[in-house]
């Protein structure tokens, strides 16, 4: 069986997107700290049949190199998935250089390096940067949201990065980006998701389902590669 790995297992969209990769993919799951989510995902026995290992890190703590380590013990992944993330919304006077440094480091230097390096060592296969909206569309595309301006800078810069990777690393290994618009989030606020669902001209939450069965796609089509593809359902 193929093996994946996913970055941000525990996240809003990553905790979702677990039990659709298991059904196909050998799993090695990296979370930073939601202990309760992750031993929540491994109550699925099919999550916890398919589970070949789980790393703990904080990509905002440096040492990306051990982490790749961590992961090439585990095996060398078929796909990995790339969908860890910080988002942040300080107002512009609040921003500080310590904040520029860590969300670039998270949302921008982490993915880059794991993509460059675990690219490197595939036999073959996909990297695919699961991102929002604002790494295609700018930081005024989610309504009720306002991202810093570091968030904004960190998320931009992705684009350059699939496009350098896909020529970088081919013909063996293939390089998308997938943007992602509103996904369902139960802990926010019911006024946000009401506005959410009214922006969205299919009036419709992109259902995790969704984006497993385009990554998939993605998985399956050789030619796909060195571009950004957006499921927002018209945002």
């Amino acid at each position: 069986m193929r093996l994946a790995l996913l970055t941000g297992s525990t996240g809003v969209l990553g905790r979702r997107l677990v039990p659709h990769l298991a059904r196909s993919y050998r799993l090695i799951l990296h979370y930073r700290r939601s202990e309760d989510v992750l031993s929540s995902l491994l109550e699925d026995p099919l999550v916890r049949e398919s589970l070949a290992g789980v790393v703990r890190w904080d990509f905002g703590g440096g040492n990306l190199e051990g982490f790749v380590e961590e992961v090439l013990r585990i095996g060398i992944p078929d796909l990995v998935i790339l969908s860890a993330s910080c988002y942040d919304s300080t107002p512009a006077r609040g921003v500080s250089e310590e904040l520029f440094e860590y969300l670039a480091r998270v949302n921008l230097v982490a993915p880059s390096y794991i993509a460059l390096r675990l690219g490197t060592v595939m036999e073959r296969g996909l990297v695919v940067f699961l991102t929002d909206m604002i790494a295609t569309s700018g930081h005024e595309v989610y309504v009720g949201i306002k991202p810093s301006l570091p968030y904004v800078a960190s998320r931009g810069g992705l684009q350059h990065v699939v496009r350098y990777l896909a020529k970088e690393l081919a013909p063996r290994v293939r390089v998308v980006g997938i943007a992602v618009g509103w996904v369902d989030n139960p802990r926010a606020s019911r006024r946000l998701r009401e506005a959410a669902l009214r922006s969205i001209p299919t009036g419709a939450f992109v259902e995790p389902e969704e984006v497993y069965r385009l990554i998939e796609l993605a998985a399956s089509t050789p030619s796909l590669n060195g571009v950004f593809l957006t499921m927002s359902g018209g945002i």
